[in-house]
Parts: C-alpha cells; sequence; structure tokens
C-alpha cells in the first residue's frame, strides 16, 4: 500500500478525500497549506501527493516547484485536485511543471479513484514503476527552468499570433519577457513607421511616465538602445546605469537591445534586477534576443495587418467610385469613358457593341463567366451566347425596349462555352452621342447560377431534414395527405410505421453527439434502402423517424416490412472505431381502420409506439382501440385529480425520523396520499407525475405546506412532543418562485414556529435557475426555516452547491442505503458524504433504512438519524400522534 499526502485549506474537502481514499487501504497523511505538506513530504516521503492550487502561506503550483528541485522528492506523483481556474489554465499549469493528472471540483468518487490508482501503477493490466525506470525517466528530464522558460515562450508567441492591437501585444511580451529572464522590472519601447516617433511606451514595476521624455535621448539610458548594434549588458556601478532618468528604482543588473529586424529598427526592451540580484549570464542575453526577434516578427505583422487595413478601405472607396461610374453609363458617351476605369476589374460581365450590335470589347470578368476569350467573340453577334430557351417573341421585346426606352433590363437564360446554360441578370443600354445618334450597346451582366442554387438549397432544407436529408415533418405532412387523397379513390390502403432508435442517448454520452448523428444518418441510409419507390421515409425530430407504405395490400406486408425495418437498424455500426449495436421500436397505424387524417394517423402510431418502448422495446405493435381508452383513463384521472382538494380525498401519512442511539422520535418527514371515491388508493407514482405535468402540483403542494403546519401545531397543543415535520416541495413551485410565499402565510395561519417545519428540496431544484432558488432559499433560512437537500449523491452533486446554498440537512438516498452492507463503493460514498456533510456542519438522515444490518454499518460510519421501514412505515395522523406519545421507537 503506498503513502498519499492530501493537501487543502478546506477541512471538508480535505475530510471528503479521507474518508472516500480510507476505503483503498493506503496510508493517508493531510496538510492544510503547501509549506505545511513540503515539511511533512521531506519528512515522510509520500509516494503520492494530491494537491489544491489556490492556497495561503504557498500554493499548490508553489509547492510542486519545490518539490521539483528536491533531489529526493522530485519523482513524487502529483494530482491537482482544484476549482479556481478554469480547466485549460489548470492544465497549462500542470504541465509547467510537470503535473500529469488534474482533477476538477467537483469531481465524483469513481473518477477519484481511479485517478489515484493510475498515478501510483496499479490500474488493471499495469504494474508499479520501479526505481531505476524512475530515474532513467529523470535522465530524459529537460531541467526544469530550461522547460518552463521554453513554455513560457511558446505560451508568448501564441498570444502574439495574430495580435492586432499594440497594447496587447506590449503587455503580453512585457509578462513573458520578466517570467523568461526572472526581471525585477522591465520597459519597451515601440516606434511608429517613420522611426522618429514614439508610438507605444509600456513598463513592468516601473512608471512608464518616467521614462517618457529619454525614450529617444540616444545620449543616455534608455535612448541609447536605439542605436545599439548588440545587447547592451551592465552590472551594478557601471557608469552608464547613472544615466537613467531621476527617480528610476537602483539596478544592480541591466540588460538591454534594439528591436529591429533586417530593415528597419522598431524600438527598445530592457529587463533589469534590483542591487545583490545575480547579474545576467550570456545564456539569459541568447533568450533576450530570442524575445526581441519574436517581438519584431509580431510588430511587424501588426504593421502590416494595418498597412492592409487601410489599403482595404482605399479599394473599398475605389469600388464605390466604380458602382457610380457604372451606373453612369445610362446617360451619356462621357460615363462610357469612365467606365473604363472599372471596366477590367468589375465582377460583373461587361460587353460592348457598335450600333450594328457587333462586339468591340469584353472584360475579363466576361471571360470567366462565358469561358470566351475575347479574341474569339470579337467582331461576332452576341447571339452566340443564345441558349435557346428563350422564343423569337423574347427578343423581339427585348429589341422593342431598348428602341423605345434605351434600356432592357431582365433574367436571361445564355450558354457558356462548354455548352453550360447559366442564368444571368442583364442590363442592356443604348449609348447616343450629342446628336442623339446610336453609337453602341453595353450589357452589364451577373452570373445568378451561384445564387439559384443557393435558392434551391434553401427550399430544400426548409422542407428536409439537415441531418439525414430525408423529409421533414413539414414535406412528410404534404405527401401523407396526397397518399391519403390517392388511396381514397382508389379504395387502397396506407400504413404509418413510426419508430425510434432506442437509447441513442447512450451512445450521444459515451461517445459524443457526433458518434449519435453518425447513427442517425445510418440509419436512414439503411431504412430508405428498404424503402419503395412510393413510399415516404421522413425524420420528424431527434431520434424519430416515420415510414410511409403506399404498397401494402395486408397486414403480411406491413409486418414483413416492419421486421426489415428492424433488422436493418439493429444490424452493427461502425462508429469512431467503434461497433455499436443500436435497435429499433415500431409503432404502426393503418389507414383507413385507426384514422382518416394526417394526424390521428400519427397520433395512433405514437400511441402503438409508447406501448411497444413499455413493453421492452426492439420490437412492433400495432395501434389498437384500447390505447385510446388507456388515454381517456388518463384524461379521467387529470379531472378526478382537480376535485381531489375539494372533496377531501387527499392525506398526509407521517413517516418518523430515528435517533439510532435512544430510539427517540426527532423529525418526521409528511408523504402524500390519494383515495379516490371513484377509483379507490392511487399511487403517488401515478398522479404526482401528472400533477407536475398538468400544473396541478401547485395548488396541492399550497395544501400540503398547510396541512402540515395546521397537524403539527395540533399535536403541540395537544401536549405532543414537538418535533421538525418536513415537506417535499419540486423543482416546479421553485420555478414559479412562490415558495416562501406559501410558507410564510401557512406559519402565520397556522401559528406553528418556523423551527418546527424543514422544507426538502431535490438536485433539480438547486441545478436549475440557481439564482431564483437562491433568493428563495435565503428567504425561508430567514423566517426560521430549514432545508435540507433530499436523494443526495443521486444526481448531479456538486460541492459547489454545498457551501453556495444555506442547507441544514442531507438525506442519503436508500440506493446507497440498501447496498451498504453489501457494497464497498456504495459504503465509501455513504461515509464520504457523512464526512462532508460533517465538514459543512451539516445534518444527516439515511432514508430507506430496513434491515438491522443497515442500521448499525450506518452507525458505525456515524450516521445518528434513521428513516425506514425498520422503524415505522407511513402511518396516519393519529397513529403518528400514538408514536409522538411514546417518544421512542424500538426496530
Amino acid at each position: 500500500m503506498a503513502k498519499i499526502l492530501i493537501v487543502d485549506d478546506r477541512p471538508s474537502n480535505r475530510a471528503f478525500l479521507i474518508a472516500l481514499l480510507g476505503y483503498t487501504g493506503h496510508r493517508l497523511v493531510e496538510a492544510e497549506d503547501g509549506a505545511q505538506a513540503l515539511a511533512l513530504a521531506r519528512a515522510q516521503r509520500p509516494d503520492l501527493i494530491i494537491t489544491d492550487i489556490l492556497m495561503p502561506t504557498m500554493d499548490g503550483y508553489e509547492l510542486v516547484q519545490q518539490i521539483r528541485h528536491d533531489p529526493d522528492l522530485r519523482t513524487v506523483r502529483v494530482i491537482f485536485f482544484s476549482a479556481v481556474y478554469a480547466e485549460r489554465d489548470t492544465r497549462a499549469m500542470a504541465a509547467r511543471c510537470g503535473v500529469a493528472t488534474v482533477l476538477p471540483k467537483p469531481a465524483d468518487a469513481n473518477q477519484i479513484l481511479e485517478a489515484v490508482s493510475a498515478e501510483l501503477g496499479i490500474a488493471a493490466g499495469s504494474a508499479p514503476l520501479s526505481a531505476e525506470h524512475c530515474r532513467q525517466e529523470r535522465e530524459r528530464d529537460l531541467p526544469f527552468d530550461l522547460s518552463a522558460r521554453l513554455a513560457e515562450l511558446e505560451r508568448m508567441c501564441l498570444a502574439l499570433i495574430g495580435e492586432r492591437r499594440v497594447e496587447t501585444l506590449a503587455a503580453s511580451f512585457l509578462d513573458a519577457a520578466r517570467r523568461v529572464l526572472h526581471a525585477d522590472c522591465a520597459a519597451l519601447c515601440l516606434l511608429d513607421s517613420s522611426e522618429r516617433q514614439v508610438r507605444h511606451l509600456d513598463a513592468w514595476s516601473l512608471d512608464p511616465a518616467l521614462l517618457g521624455p529619454h525614450v529617444c535621448d540616444e545620449s543616455s539610458l534608455p535612448g541609447v538602445l536605439l542605436r545599439a548594434r548588440a545587447p547592451l549588458r551592465l552590472g551594478e556601478g557601471d557608469n552608464l546605469l547613472a544615466t537613467l532618468p531621476s527617480g528610476h528604482p537602483g539596478l544592480g543588473s541591466f540588460l538591454g537591445l534594439q528591436v529591429h529586424d533586417l530593415q528597419h529598427p522598431h524600438g527598445w526592451l530592457y529587463c533589469a534586477r534590483r542591487p545583490g540580484a545575480p547579474a545576467f549570464s550570456d545564456e539569459e542575453e541568447r533568450w533576450a534576443t530570442a524575445l526581441a526577434a519574436q517581438l519584431a516578427v509580431a510588430y511587424e505583422n501588426l504593421n502590416l495587418y494595418e498597412t492592409v487595413q487601410r489599403h482595404a478601405a482605399q479599394l473599398q472607396l475605389e469600388a464605390l467610385a466604380r458602382a457610380d461610374a457604372d451606373a453612369a453609363l445610362r446617360d451619356s458617351e462621357h460615363r462610357l469613358e469612365l467606365a473604363r476605369q472599372v471596366f477590367d476589374s468589375t465582377r460583373e460581365g461587361i460587353m460592348m457593341t457598335d450600333a450594328e450590335a457587333n462586339i468591340v470589347a469584353v472584360n475579363p470578368a466576361f471571360e470567366q463567366i462565358t469561358g470566351f476569350r475575347e479574341s474569339e467573340v470579337i467582331g461576332k453577334n452576341p447571339r452566340i451566347l443564345r441558349s435557346g430557351r428563350h422564343d423569337a417573341a423574347f427578343y423581339r421585346g427585348m429589341w422593342n425596349c431598348l428602341e423605345q426606352d434605351g434600356q432592357w433590363r431582365g433574367e436571361i437564360w445564355n450558354r457558356r462555352k462548354n455548352g453550360e446554360v447559366y442564368p444571368e441578370r442583364t442590363s442592356i443600354s443604348a449609348v447616343r452621342d450629342e446628336s442623339g445618334q446610336l453609337t453602341a450597346y453595353v450589357s452589364v451582366s451577373t452570373d445568378l447560377s451561384a445564387l439559384k442554387a443557393a435558392h434551391h438549397q434553401l427550399d430544400f432544407l426548409s422542407n428536409h431534414d439537415a441531418l439525414t436529408q430525408l423529409p421533414n415533418r413539414s414535406l412528410f405532412n404534404d405527401r401523407l395527405q396526397q397518399a391519403i387523397a390517392a388511396a381514397r379513390q382508389g379504395d387502397g390502403q396506407l400504413a404509418l410505421l413510426l419508430f425510434n432508435v432506442d437509447r441513442l442517448s447512450r451512445i450521444n454520452d459515451s461517445l459524443g453527439h457526433a458518434a449519435g448523428d453518425a447513427v442517425l444518418r445510418e440509419v436512414a441510409r439503411r431504412v430508405g434502402a428498404i424503402a419503395g419507390p412510393t413510399d415516404t421515409l421522413a425524420r420528424l425530430s431527434g431520434d424519430e423517424f416515420v415510414l410511409l407504405l403506399t404498397g401494402c395490400h395486408d397486414s403480411e406486408d406491413i409486418i414483413l416490412a416492419a421486421r426489415r425495418l428492424i433488422d436493418a437498424i439493429a444490424q452493427p455500426h461502425s462508429v469512431s472505431g467503434h461497433d455499436v449495436v443500436v435497435t429499433g421500436s415500431v409503432g404502426i397505424s393503418i389507414f383507413p381502420r385507426d384514422g382518416n387524417a394526417p394526424g390521428d394517423l400519427l397520433k395512433a402510431a405514437d400511441a402503438a409506439l409508447s406501448e411497444m418502448k413499455e413493453a421492452g422495446r426492439n420490437g412492433f405493435r400495432f395501434f389498437k382501440g384500447e390505447m385510446n381508452a388507456q388515454a381517456l383513463r388518463w384524461l379521467a384521472l387529470e379531472t378526478r385529480l382537480r376535485r381531489a382538494i375539494g372533496r377531501n380525498e387527499l392525506a398526509l401519512h407521517y413517516q418518523p425520523q430515528i435517533s439510532r442511539t435512544d430510539g427517540s422520535v426527532v423529525g418526521m418527514e409528511a408523504l402524500l396520499r390519494w383515495r379516490s371515491e371513484e377509483i379507490g388508493v392511487v399511487p403517488p407514482c401515478d398522479f404526482i407525475p401528472l400533477a407536475e405535468d398538468t400544473g396541478l402540483i401547485h395548488p396541492i403542494g399550497e395544501w400540503v405546506i398547510r396541512q402540515a403546519c395546521f397537524q403539527n401545531k395540533a399535536w403541540q397543543d395537544a401536549g405532543l412532543p414537538p418535533v421538525r415535520v418536513a415537506v417535499n416541495v419540486s423543482a416546479s413551485q421553485f420555478k414559479a418562485g412562490s415558495v416562501s410565499g406559501v410558507v410564510r402565510q401557512a406559519l402565520a395561519d397556522s401559528g406553528l414556529a418556523p423551527r418546527y417545519l424543514e422544507v426538502e428540496l431535490t438536485e433539480s431544484v438547486v441545478l436549475g435557475d440557481s439564482a431564483a432558488a437562491e433568493a428563495q432559499m435565503a428567504e425561508l433560512r430567514a423566517m426560521g426555516v430549514s432545508l435540507s437537500l433530499d436523494d443526495f449523491g443521486t444526481g448531479y452533486s456538486s460541492l459547489g452547491y454545498l457551501s453556495r446554498f444555506p442547507l441544514d440537512k442531507l438525506k442519503i438516498d436508500q440506493t446507497f442505503v440498501r447496498n451498504i452492507t453489501t457494497e464497498q463503493r456504495s459504503a465509501a460514498i455513504a461515509q464520504a458524504t457523512i464526512a462532508l456533510a460533517r465538514g459543512l456542519s451539516l445534518s444527516v438522515v439515511a432514508e430507506g433504512v430496513e434491515t438491522i444490518g443497515q442500521r448499525d454499518a450506518l452507525g458505525l460510519i456515524g450516521c445518528d438519524v434513521m428513516q425506514g421501514y425498520l422503524y415505522s412505515r407511513p402511518v396516519p395522523a393519529h397513529e403518528m400522534a400514538q408514536l409522538l406519545a411514546k417518544a421512542r421507537v424500538a426496530p
């Protein structure tokens, strides 16, 4: 077994890790900051360190640096366990100091256990690293300082690439330079394109204004660096250091140089160290030269980008001028001469003819659009472009318009040299001289082929699914209506096969949504291959598809098609190098037996599909009339539930919460029950989801809170021992923002003291609109009402919200309690939860305690309050009063 050192300044985090890793058999040591951890590491030589990053005295990053510099500790494995920085920043920080594993807070128990096993070399199929192997690995490592400098240089290069603001460029460079050269202060001056004026001056640990008057003074520092041909390295006492501006901090070591490329100086930079610090070395001078070269390249790129931007703006102005000139072509011959300036550069095809319509000139865009070179068309008539799609009347109308109005505009189909027919938007103008005599024709044409293709693509996408290229719901409804109309005329039969890809979410969760999309595309391809030429396959949404069969004569044809569809889906799919197998569930409705309208047929097929899913998936079901009966039953159940409060059909049962040590009743949970006058007892699993879907949970939830408050107050008035009653509140109630108001009114009307009411909420409440939930929880706590988190550990449990929200209690879910005596992982998670709760000063209740063994196991790990059938089932109010009167419950 290994020795593990856990370092964190929060006791609750250390308690959580110690409780979780206590089951592994490793020896565990803990420290509350980096300084204490370093002393323990040198004294006890751990095999693995799990450390937070942000801590007082010495943080985790400095701790690892100290360990890497210690010859006796540098091979110790380290895991960063932190939530302070973004994951990318944490991993970059880890790479700089040789840490391979980074765990974000929060991390689930399995993730932590697997990371520890991997770092210790005891993951499945691997063996612990030998001492000789570790020594060989150390000999291949780069020196730490060199590694850090290389990493900092790489980070700086990435930061400077593409930077377009000189201020940000200078700041990024200074930050990297002072880190690489270990400088106590640094300054940078960048000149403008004239090489005489300062464009930007920046400094680190130094006021740039101090250097302002001296940046270009070549007789003193730092201006002398502008004429320095080589790096200038000065030591303490050097006379040249005395030429620094008055007020400059005293320096013990100075390294400065000119920033330049092969043709131009760009400015200067220098780094300095305080008196008594080590002098800059030859190696550091080379590092400074490399940094300056990188800066020169980045600054030159920035200047080039600005030049390009200026040219682009000029080009834009020129383009606007060309557009104005093109519009003027229709007015006079002088405008034609102006258009020559843009003739060769415009993207529109321009063709000029003489008064007899013989071509005299074309521009390069015309050559590109038509494929004809200018030499091939000079002297010819524009009819060489005719596509054959327009008749003689079309061209007569064009010439009539030119003769009467002097211009013609419209869309025309022409033919390229290669024979391809394409659409154009063309404007033809007649050019006349001062006397009104016709001298020429000018046409300006825009190729519309790309635009037409885009319109066709848009039309396609508006009626098809972008992922699978199948018809979407809108197009499918149109085709279904047409098929129904045709079937009515021919007295035919149609079948709708509505199908899902079963459990596609598992592929999305494990391999990613791209893999899930690949499966959907392959399913569409396979089912499309088995569909008939007159059938329609469509994707309605998500993993839901529908196949319309138009050529089915009897049930055997439909059954055969359904089986072929299921078999096609079930064939293995190769996705990202993995072979995955999915199944399909099919619901079938038939026209006209199951409906006469598209909506009725889809509804019937959906009902059949739902029944197939409930029956176990991977099969097909035909729609049956009793499915409608089931739907009507739920509708009737909703109607009865709406009347249940007024008819006094709802009641609260109470389950006591018992102290393990003495069996006393320390609290209770109120549970809702419904006995209908018409249909008898309705299980909560039936009517609670119905109440959530229909919004009835809000009046019912208000009734539960009020009833629990009045009943608890009545027990206290009767002289029974006062205990706290817990009431469950749904996420829907919290989302509506009404919980605090309902609780306040119920307490006021009943007279119950707030400390005797507890509001139970689930993780879905705090994972929704967390700001609204936090505000309501704060109001409840301000009233004096307790807050507990139910079913902890079954959802996305987070240490973040445990510390953020004002909770008083955690309830361990019965799924962990049930297996606590038989499954080590459940016991570890339960113990970790209890340790976490103690660290956060929260009380703990275990739910679902049904055996003596479960009770004793929970007691051994520190859980003292329990709830479950071992002590009592949920009982009506009068039986709960008897339990309160007894004050104790024996298991």
